[in-house]
């Protein structure tokens, strides 16, 4: 097998209803999707999502870091199996960005859309070639298989963003009945009480649910410690993000100090933020994101990195990410131990179309099965995805 054609889109995709939180608000999301074409005319697809404050990547800025690479290296890769495409993904190599920011320069983030969207595209042509699941890859990333598994199923958390108090409400209680059993709550928002927030949505969705919080940087260390005691009743089980990147030396040490416990989000974004907040020990918990990470592989790296340091995990998703990131996510949830919690396949309840034929969203209680079929295990609806490309370029 090898590489013959490698095309980038860009695409604009409008949301059901518009999303906000402590650091962005969005009605639309902006994806990068990479097409590998392989020799026996095998599709494979992926995408990423872009952040300007996760990475420092825009949209602009990966398309621009793959017209700057020459791709014709990758043509002369060959492979037969699948486990020797593996080693092939790890040596992707990008043209280093021009103007970037110092912060994410020096933490080796900025670039990780663009390569998730380029390795997920190769895993998903080179497995769906070989008649694999995507999920065959793991056990060549894991010599001791101690990470891995294969579950028939997952189930996601609910989410409640920043929305009218009759929506919460009616959310909270929908939630309750059908059954989700972890929700996660937006925090942090100027003029909200947050603690009467919590103790309402604890009051509705019921003692069983589990429940933690998200304050996208909107805090202080002092603050952090103040909130984690007034919520300690209402048994929060995590705080993410609680300050913003460019104060993370106010966690230092914090690891256990806490009764719930502290994860990092925008703050973890590459082996060089995990070797870091491991070290310094600023947090409890890693939010892994495939998009932010660079891809299926990195993200695995970093998972291994977290479970030899005894720290905990959730995998995260990108708000309005399409079905081929979801795919991606459904595959790490379905074959990597040690996940805490789950969050992703939000699909149909948010995006206004979809540019796959299938259905993969979550459904009751936030059950989703793991993906059959070879690759990905979805295929992407091309005259869907004409309504939403806004450019595409030619990478080979």
């Amino acid at each position: 097998m090898k590489i013959a054609a490698l095309k980038a889109y860009r695409i604009r995709v409008p949301l059901k209803r518009k999303i906000t939180h402590a650091s962005f608000s969005r009605s639309e999301s902006e994806s990068i999707l990479v097409c590998c074409e392989l020799d026996d005319g095998t599709i494979g697809w992926g995408e990423a999502v872009p952040r300007a404050y996760v990475t420092g990547e825009t949209p602009d800025s990966v398309l621009a870091q793959y017209q700057a690479t020459d791709f014709r290296e990758m043509t002369d890769w060959r492979w037969n199996l699948t486990q020797e495409v593996v080693p092939l993904c790890q040596h992707i190599t990008l043209s280093e960005a021009t103007d970037v920011p110092a912060e994410y320069q020096a933490r080796c983030c900025f670039g990780n859309a663009a390569r998730c969207a380029l390795e997920l595209s190769l895993l998903d042509a080179a497995t769906r070639a070989q008649g694999e699941s995507l999920s065959a890859i793991f056990p060549y990333l894991d010599e001791d298989r101690s990470l891995i598994q294969s579950l028939p199923s997952v189930r996601y958390s609910a989410v409640l963003t920043s929305m009218k108090p009759l929506k919460q409400t009616v959310l909270s209680l929908l939630y309750r009945l059908t059954g989700f059993r972890q929700c996660k709550v937006k925090v942090g928002m100027p003029g909200i009480d947050d603690r009467a927030l919590l103790r309402k949505v604890r009051k509705l969705t019921g003692s069983r649910m589990g429940l933690r919080i998200d304050a996208n940087e909107a805090w202080n260390r002092t603050e952090l410690e103040t909130r984690d005691a007034d919520f300690q009743p209402l048994q929060i089980q995590s705080i993410e993000q609680p300050v913003a990147h460019t104060s993370i030396d106010e966690l230092k040490h914090i690891r256990g100090q806490l009764s719930a416990l502290v994860m990092l989000d925008e703050s973890l974004c590459s082996q060089e933020d995990a070797e870091r907040a491991i070290s310094e020990g600023y947090c409890d918990a890693f939010n892994l994101r495939i998009s932010k990470l660079g891809g299926l592989i990195p993200t695995f790296q970093i998972a291994r990195m977290a479970h030899q340091a005894g720290i905990r995990c959730q995998l995260g998703c990108q708000v309005g990410e399409t079905g081929i990131l979801s795919a991606a996510g459904r595959h790490f949830a379905c074959s990597i131990q040690e996940l805490d919690f789950l969050e992703g396949s939000f699909d149909r309840f948010l995006l206004k179309q979809n540019i796959i034929n299938e259905k993969i969203s979550f459904q009751w209680g936030g059950v989703a099965p793991a993906l059959q079929g070879p690759g990905l295990g979805v295929t992407v609806n091309p005259t869907r995805l004409a309504q939403f490309v806004d450019q595409e370029m030619q990478l080979i």
